[in-house]
């Protein structure tokens, strides 16, 4: 009897894990046989410090099985030293740091099995702060005195946590859903042609072959840019965003843009109103991000790094 129970529970979890693994496998996740393709990297005797941060219930992480593991892997590949930090920001932590990433904070953890979603609610909001006070103004202060920001805040819940270092900074987030009626939005498509990528050192590169021609974004929010800066992905006023109120979404109109870039004091900063543009993933085995066919968004990765490392 003993032994008929031990098979069956033996045929139980295997079955188990079968499902999970192949649910994970049709999810939303990083793309692994993602090649990055640089043959020669733009930093071969000096390695610029870049930290990502996932110490503030971040949605996208870059180790192996979170889903910007693909963008860790390009900057590797292009000869930056990246380090993943999980601790309170301070000053000390920046010290050294030329680049701080922070993409998709939130105000709380969000349960998970092998990467995706579990249904479980938790006593805190993902929507609420994801920084304090005295942690904006760690980085406030740090830009101001010469480090460079990359930070990424993805469509709700992440525009509204987000929102008050975006604040700091000048930038408006419009925390919901963006989109452009009569076109896809998913992927949004920025390009020269449509007249929506702007006149910036991260879009025309430092020769004809690192010019950006093609920009994909999959939804995400919208952002209104401070004085000074520039808009390196412009939407057209046609679009609308869906902001969350209580379980509705009531539509108002978007903000100018989904990328603006600007120097902040001796530092330099660049906000994202999409997250999947900057790595590679699949949904369903389908490409979405750098991986996409017919797109420059490797390039524009890194380009906005090599203009925040003061290389471009």
């Amino acid at each position: 009897m003993k032994k008929v129970l031990l098979i069956i529970g033996v045929c139980i979890l295997t079955a188990v894990l079968l499902f999970l693994g192949s649910a994970y496998f049709l999810a939303q996740r990083a793309d692994y046989g993602w090649d990055p393709a640089i043959a020669t990297p733009s930093f071969i005797d000096s390695h610029p410090r870049v930290l990502i941060d996932e110490g503030h219930h971040n949605a996208s992480t870059a180790g192996f099985t979170g889903r910007y593991w693909p963008f860790g892997r390009l900057l590797r590949a292009d000869g930056y030293a990246v380090e993943r930090r999980e601790e309170t920001f301070t000053l000390a932590l920046l010290d050294g740091v030329q680049v701080l990433v922070i993409a998709n904070a939130s105000g709380a953890h969000k349960p998970q099995v092998f990467g995706m979603n579990i249904p479980i609610p938790t006593d805190k909001k993902r929507s609420d702060p994801a920084f304090t006070a005295s942690e904006i103004d760690v980085i406030r202060s740090w830009v101001e005195q010469g480090g460079s920001l990359l930070l990424i805040a993805d469509h709700a819940p992440f525009g509204e946590a987000a929102a008050a270092l975006g604040a700091a900074f000048g930038v408006t987030m419009h925390k919901g859903f963006v989109e452009v009626p009569q076109e896809s939005s998913d992927p949004l498509l920025f390009s020269t042609d449509n007249g929506r990528l702007g006149d910036h050192p991260i879009v025309r590169g430092d020769r004809a072959s690192t010019a950006v021609r093609r920009v994909m974004t999959y939804t995400g929010q919208s952002l209104d840019a401070p004085a000074g800066a520039t808009v390196l992905l412009r939407l057209p006023g046609t679009a609308v965003e869906g902001v969350p109120e209580g379980d509705s979404l009531v539509e108002r109109p978007a903000g100018q843009a989904q990328g603006v870039a600007f120097d902040f004091g001796k530092g330099r900063v660049v906000v994202l109103g999409e997250g999947a543009m900057v790595t590679a993933q699949v949904n369903r085995r389908e490409p979405f991000g750098m991986n996409t066919p017919d797109n420059d968004n490797r390039l524009f990765v890194l380009n906005v790094m090599q203009w925040l490392a003061r290389r471009l």
